[in-house]
Formats: C-alpha cells, structure tokens, sequence
C-alpha cells in the first residue's frame, strides 16, 4: 500500500521526515507540504511538490491519505483535530496535545472515524536502546532503571524559539524531553507511578531541571534526570540495573558525531510503524 503523506509544519524537526520520505522510503510519499513561511517550502515547489499555507487546504486533497503534523505544541490539537475529521491518518510530534481533556477528545475523534492517531515518541526506536532491551529476558530481571535526558534548549531549538515560550510548548524541560523520556521507559517497563519530583526553575518560572522518581506496578524504581540547560553537550542514555548485579547500558547517541544526526534513522522507524498502524 502506497501511502501519500503531507507534512504540516517545515519547522526543525521535519528535515527527519523530509529525508526519510524523499532518500530512504518507498512508501510513504512525500505529497505536499505546508508552512506559513514561504521560505521554507522553496525546496519543495523546486521539486513540483504541492505547498500550502493554510493546512485547511491540504487537507482537502483527495490524493492524500496522511498527514504529519509539526507544528507548535499548542497548536496539536485543533490540527490534528481537523485532519481527522478531514478523513486524514494523522502523525503528530510529541507530545500529542497540552492537556489530558485534549488527548482524550483526539482518541475519541480517532475510534469514532476509523482514522489512526499515531504520536510520534522517536527514542524508542534508537538502534542501541532496542539492542539493549534485546539483551532483556524479562522485566523480573529489573531491580532499577536510570534515564538521563540532558541538553542545551537553545541549540536545539534552532529557529523554532516557540520552544521557549512556556505557553506554546507547555512547559519546559517537563513537556519537552519528558514525553520522550516516559515513553522510552513506559516502552519495556509498562504502567508506572510518579513518586517525587525536584524541579529546578528558571528566573521565568520554567522548568529547566527535574528530577523524578517513578516507580512501576511491578516496584522497580525509575530515576529520570531531565536537563533543559546542560552545559557538556547532550546526554542521552538508560542505564538498567539487573537484580544479579549486571547491567545493561544504551548510549542512544554512542556513533551519532554530528548533531542530532540520531535522528535519522529514528524518524524512519517512526514513519514505518505509523505506516503499519494505518
């Protein structure tokens, strides 16, 4: 089944998308793609790929079965929304919507047209996190589970400051990396239970640190290290501790030497299992 995909949003992230749809898959097709700055979008009409400003419009093209929506955070839910009232399978950034009332509406809208609502958590498909966990017999072998999720915001960010902007992207380091961090860990170790949480505020009000201790409905602790202003670089990683004393380590950026370039291979992961969710 070829499925034809539209990219709503040519912000930061949607090169890893734009790369795996054009130089490394067959299906799904890149189809059409829309921004509110033109500029961004010269590229694709230079390949006589269909660009819009108004997402409205793409989505009334009968020609296209999908869209991937990268837009701000706070803008998810009305878009995502539309799309699948508009008949569209949807893939959305993290984290889905700002609000719990909001996800819950969006599944609603899913089950009740027949439309997948697919979010898009891309650290749990990085080669050495899945390497380790094949190294995993079971969870009953977990006595802890350390994540570290560190990073300088403003270098990542790039030229989407709405990342910055509490209101837009819902938070700070929490809203941020933790729906990536939770999912990577919510991955193998299932439900679990947040039990503390230390978190670090800028002189805005936002939240730049966190610490959080979770644990899951099996009891195996869970430490998780947020860091919105890490001065080395970035750290990526899961550290998890065996009740026989060994340990299982994944480096999710161990051989990535260019920044973010991680990714790549995560956003084809992404867009394949999408693919086989619709």
């Amino acid at each position: 089944m070829n499925i034809r995909v539209g990219i709503i949003g040519m912000g930061v992230i949607s090169r890893f998308y734009v790369e795996a749809l054009i130089n490394k898959l067959k299906s799904p097709v890149l189809s059409a793609v829309c921004d509110l700055n033109v500029d961004r979008m010269k590229r694709f009409a230079d390949m006589e790929i269909p660009c819009y400003v108004d997402y409205k419009e793409l989505l009334l093209r009968e020609d296209i079965d999908a869209v991937v929506i990268n837009v701000p955070n706070d803008k998810h839910f009305e878009i995502c929304r539309t799309a699948l009232l508009a008949g569209k399978h949807v893939c959305c950034e993290k984290p889905m919507t700002l609000t719990l009332d909001e996800a819950e509406e969006l599944v609603r809208v899913s089950r009740e047209t027949g439309f997948t609502m697919f979010t898009a958590f891309h650290r749990r498909y990085n080669v050495h996190f899945v390497k380790a966990l094949e190294k995993l017999s079971s969870v009953d072998e977990i006595a802890a589970v350390h994540l570290h999720y560190l990073e300088k915001i403003e270098e990542h960010a790039g030229e989407d400051r709405w990342y910055l902007q509490p209101e837009r992207c819902g938070g700070g380091c929490i809203a941020d990396n933790g729906p990536n961090a939770f999912d990577t860990l919510a991955f193998f170790l299932g439900h679990m239970t947040v039990q503390n949480v230390d978190i670090k505020r800028n002189e805005h009000g936002v939240d730049i640190e966190a610490h959080i201790e979770l644990v899951t409905d099996s009891n195996i602790e869970v430490h998780v290290h947020l860091d919105w202003d890490y001065p080395n670089g970035e750290k990526k990683d899961v550290r998890i501790l065996l009740k026989d004393g060994r340990e299982i380590y994944a480096d999710m950026l161990a051989g990535f030497n260019e920044f973010k370039s991680s990714l790549y291979h995560e956003y084809e992961e992404i867009l394949l299992d999408f693919k086989s969710k619709i």
